[in-house]
């Protein structure tokens, strides 16, 4: 017995060591079948700046309006008009690089940062225009001040400085380019919302039957007519509340620097109804904003040397009432009407331009930011016109 249970146990002792063996060269061979995950990447660094040589690098810094700067025309895009400066950078080398640039008018403006790419072999112009303060708009003589200019590496080293002297306009200097390419923007003049205004409109509604300036709106199924005599009747309040406070004339188109023979120093309406004179082109602004206050279509007509304003007497169409407002003080609206007739007459049509204060909306030219009017004086205005080189 004892002998056959030895048998067994050795029986079962080999069988063990056999499946144990069995094993082990089998999941053996499953692990050699299995794939080997590589090893991981050292991955490159992302954004790694690119360093050049400064023998690689060169920087050209441009001012192509001569250093001038007009607030008015700062925003919106004017045709005839220019970056406050432009820097070239150009890159020599081999490789790209990146630079980081930034511009202010010291005093005026904010900072504007631009961050640039510049290829190998390659060169950049980059435009310059930072955003001007609100004090820029409101300043009225024209200020020497300084651009400062830097371009830094990703490092920020500085790889370029440089301070260069401009001349800020007033906020009430209008450049109208070559050709009055830029007439458009005697729309930023045009301020509706201006608390003087407010007051000239004030003034105008005791004028009207009802006291009611109702703008293009009328009676239901009213004809065109009708609308047109409305409108007429609202400019005609407008005009007598002018000629009831008496504006007289004064010269306020000169300006300094270096464009004086395209440039024209213009009077906001809250200055024009509050010192009692004005200009043409001020009154003209002046009495479009009262119309755009209304909700009616202003437009100004610009000709060489001179200046008057009109109403569309439609919400839609071109036809147009026009006022020579230069008639003021003792002038009558019909005097006003057969002045600009005549002026109409005297010139070709292609030497007419007629401002639509609507278009310029359209186009993204709003009103000048209002001045400080604390305490505005109550409305007085006169016109006399006199010819000049630019407009009157």
């Amino acid at each position: 017995m004892a002998r056959v249970l030895a048998v067994v146990f050795g029986v079962m002792t080999v069988g063990l060591t056999i499946a144990l063996v069995w094993s082990w060269m089998f999941f053996r061979s499953l692990a050699l079948k299995m794939p080997v995950e590589p090893p991981p990447k050292i991955m490159a660094k992302v954004n790694e700046p690119v360093q050049a040589s400064p023998l690689q690098v060169s920087y050209q810094l441009e001012l192509p309006g001569r250093g001038e700067i007009f607030p008015a025309l700062s925003v919106g895009g004017a045709q005839d008009y220019w970056p406050v400066a432009v820097i070239n950078i150009s890159n020599q080398g081999d490789s790209p690089m990146l630079r980081v640039i930034s511009a202010q008018v010291n005093g005026w403006s904010r900072i504007a940062e631009q961050t640039i790419v510049v290829g190998p072999r390659e060169t950049r112009g980059v435009t310059l225009a930072p955003e001007l303060l609100p004090q820029a708009y409101v300043n009225e003589e024209i200020r020497r001040a300084t651009l400062a200019v830097r371009v830094v590496d990703p490092q920020g080293v500085v790889s370029f400085a440089q301070d260069r002297p401009v001349l800020l306009h007033s906020g009430s200097d209008l450049y109208w380019g070559k050709k009055f390419a830029n007439a458009q923007w005697v729309a930023r003049w045009v301020t509706p919302h201006d608390p003087a205004v407010l007051k000239l409109v004030a003034a105008a509604r005791s004028r009207v039957a009802g006291g009611r300036l109702r703008g293009y709106s009328a009676q239901p199924n009213a004809t065109a007519q009708v609308v047109a005599a409305q409108v007429k009747s609202q400019a005609k309040a407008v005009f007598q509340a002018l000629q009831a406070s008496g504006l007289s004339y004064v010269s306020s188109i000169y300006t300094f620097g270096n464009y004086v023979g395209e440039a024209q120093r213009i009077r906001l309406p809250s200055e024009t109804l509050s010192l009692n004179n004005a200009n043409c082109i001020d009154v003209s602004v002046a009495f479009a904003s009262a119309m755009e206050n209304l909700g009616l279509r202003p437009v100004i007509v610009i000709l060489p040397g001179h200046a008057f304003a009109g109403v569309r007497l439609g919400p839609q169409g071109d036809e147009t009432l026009y006022l020579d407002l230069t008639v003021l003080p003792k002038g009558t609206m019909t005097e006003a009407t057969k002045r600009a007739e005549t002026w109409l007459k005297k010139f070709q049509p292609q030497e007419v331009l007629t401002e639509d204060v609507a278009a310029a909306r359209l186009l993204k030219v709003y009103p000048l930011p209002p001045t400080d009017a604390d305490d505005i004086p109550t409305i007085t205005a006169t016109v006399v016109d006199r010819p000049s080189e630019t407009t009157r």
